[in-house]
């Protein structure tokens, strides 16, 4: 199957979204290391383009979009939100595009489309934003710094016939290795160009004949001619299952399916929508990549050990004939003829002549080197062989063992359900839960989020609370002075859970509210108050012998079904399915990990609401856990 764009293919992707020039970029969304954009093109509906770095990059939609934004889709909202488009281009041959933009000033979002992948934001020929911090030989990829485009490979439709002969006879073993890599074309367009050229793609480029390099490079011009100006689109089906996408017809897919397209773009969507309807995929073979490399490596190890072992023959025929080796040497030297073996040809420029003689159709040999220095030569050709075979098999064992690993890792989470993460609100940026009453009550993580709530969210008409224990994070009901005591009570109660008390396993505690007007950043004179610190001044309505107790459950929010954790009373107002916890010895995991699948979301929405500690279960309420209470 397809597994990521080729230079072709994205060769024919940028010359059909010339279209999309002129167009707006209209909101930016990022999964992990998949980056959307949505654009507004003039008089067209909104497109997206849709890239998953290092794979794929394409006018896509997507169903579900991350409403929270990640740090580099923030930076690129900040920077490129309704910027215009004045160019879309591929430099070269290379596996990059670049989207440049116009907004005040001029901006280039480059998708590099090899390796992992990246999306770097270039301004005035420095980073400004990157999906990921990179750093290569004598390349690095980091915001603040400038970027420096990766260094452009061969670009094989720039090559005459005679640049092509040369660029592909310098290079050593399988002739569909060195167009996939060297040249560029990657192993599709490799394969189809051995085909098209009645050309064994297992043929080492040394046995090749100059017949063969003319019938390769005029396959190479054709497949750009057909790429550039004769498009045929088409999903391509193996038993009904889609396995390619292509912008035009090719030899390798012969026999098999065709669902045709009018774009290539309409056909790579297509061929990502079935990749995204088989959800089972990854978990149904994990392993697939893996085994194919594994594969790969097995070839190239029998690949390097013929190749030791013909370097091995080499030689001690070399010794075995060594008056005929030296005199047709001298001959090569001087530039006469010689009739002891044929000569197949002389390359001046790197002083060897190859000949073919005995079992032997391609023995190449420097002919400033006498028997003793080729033979020598050869042996280290087979040393050199001998000691990349045996990395090649460490390499076979390491895949191997990662095969085991994805194997056990896939069998456990086939027996864990599939969950989607409930919609992101503002507030859960801070620790929150809602009263009894209906009041949102809010707590600071950490020093920054406490210092933030504060700030931002203190204002005339709330109310502020705090636990007795150092370190106890700030606390803010909204709207407080309409709540009733009951309300109070809880915002305390939710301090003196989210403080220290629970790791430390307190029974008990006090809490205190009061007016935010009562509530100053201001230290007393010679004081000084840490980061996320506050000074409390006046009165206090204390709380006292507040039971270290709290409640999760599922509740709506919103509309939004939501995970919420928070005093038990709040909790016994709002939801029929939640579960009452005190600090104890049951590992923070275990819980997680059981009321994650309770309650249908990821561990990560459960462990967001749980303070720091061990648990011990109370009471369940509507759900099945499998834990004892208590325990």
């Amino acid at each position: 199957m397809k597994e990521a764009l080729t230079s072709f293919d994205l060769m024919a992707l940028v010359a059909e979204w010339q279209g999309l020039v002129a167009g707006f970029v209209d909101k930016v969304y990022q999964a992990k290391d998949e980056v959307t954009l949505r654009l507004n093109v003039p008089g067209e509906e909104r497109t997206e383009l849709y890239c998953k770095a290092g794979k794929w990059l394409g006018l896509h939609k997507t169903e579900e979009k991350r409403e929270t934004p990640g740090p580099f889709a923030m930076a690129l909202r900040k920077t490129i939100d309704n910027a215009r488009i004045t160019a879309i281009e591929q430099p070269g041959f290379d596996r990059v595009a670049i989207l440049r933009l116009e907004k005040g000033a001029t901006y280039d979002l480059v998708f590099e489309m090899f390796g992992k992948g990246n999306i770097i934001l270039v301004q005035g020929g420095n980073t400004v934003a990157a999906m990921r911090t990179q750093s290569f030989k004598g390349r690095q990829i980091r915001p603040g710094i400038a970027y420096d485009f990766p260094p452009p490979g061969t670009n094989p439709l720039e090559l005459d016939r005679q640049g092509f002969h040369k660029a592909v006879r310098s290079a050593k073993g399988q002739i569909v290795k060195v167009l996939a890599s060297p040249l560029n074309l990657g192993g599709t367009y490799a394969e189809e160009l051995c085909l098209r050229a009645g050309v064994t793609k297992d043929a080492t480029v040394a046995s090749l004949k100059d017949a063969d390099f003319d019938a390769l490079f005029t396959a190479l011009n054709n497949l750009a001619v057909a790429v550039e100006q004769e498009r045929r689109p088409a999903v391509i089906l193996d038993g009904g299952k889609p396995i390619d996408a292509v912008p035009i017809d090719l030899l390798i897919h012969a026999g098999k399916e065709r669902r045709e397209s009018p774009t290539f773009n309409d056909a790579l969507s297509s061929y990502l929508s079935s990749l995204a309807a088989e959800p089972s995929v990854a978990t149904k073979d994990a392993t697939a990549t893996l085994r194919h490399r594994i594969e790969q490596l097995k070839e190239n190890l029998e690949s390097l050990r013929r190749e030791a072992m013909a370097a091995e023959a080499k030689a001690l025929f070399l010794y075995n004939h060594f008056p005929l080796f030296e005199e047709l040497l001298r001959a090569a030297r001087e530039g006469r003829a010689f009739d002891g073996a044929q000569i197949k040809g002389v390359d001046k420029e790197r002083h060897t002549v190859t000949v073919a003689i005995g079992d032997f159709d391609d023995l190449e040999l420097d002919y400033d080197k006498d028997v003793n220095g080729n033979a020598q030569a050869l042996y280290e050709a087979r040393r050199e062989a001998l000691r990349k075979a045996e990395r090649v098999v460490e390499a076979i064992q390491a895949a191997e063992d990662e095969v085991r690993i994805v194997e056990k890792k896939a069998v456990r989470a086939a027996k864990r359900p599939k969950v989607k993460p409930t919609r992101r609100l503002w507030f859960e940026a801070y620790r929150w839960t809602l009263s009894s009453e209906g009041f949102l009550i809010l707590g600071g993580r950490d020093a920054k989020t406490n210092d933030a709530l504060v700030r931002k969210h203190l204002k005339e008409g709330d109310r502020y609370a705090h636990a007795d224990v150092h370190g106890a994070p700030s606390v803010v009901v909204k709207d407080g002075a309409k709540a009733g005591e009951a309300t109070l009570r809880e915002a305390c109660e939710f301090a003196l859970i989210y403080s220290k008390a629970w790791p430390a396993g307190l029974s008990s505690g006090s809490a205190f509210w009061v007016l935010p007007e009562q509530v100053s950043k201001q230290a007393e004179s010679g004081e000084f108050l840490p980061r996320g610190g506050f000074v409390v001044r006046g009165k206090r309505n204390y709380v006292h012998d507040i039971p270290v107790q709290m409640a999760v459950g599922e509740v709506e929010v919103e509309g939004h079904r939501k995970v919420m954790g928070g005093p038990v009373s709040a909790l016994a107002a709002r939801s029929t399915r939640y579960v009452v916890l005190r600090p104890g010895e049951m590992d923070r995991d275990r819980l997680v990990a059981n009321l994650a699948k309770a309650f249908e979301v990821p561990e990560e929405e459960v462990s967001r609401v749980l303070p720091s500690g061990g648990f011990a279960i109370l009471k369940v309420h509507g759900l099945e856990l499998g834990l004892d209470a208590a325990g």
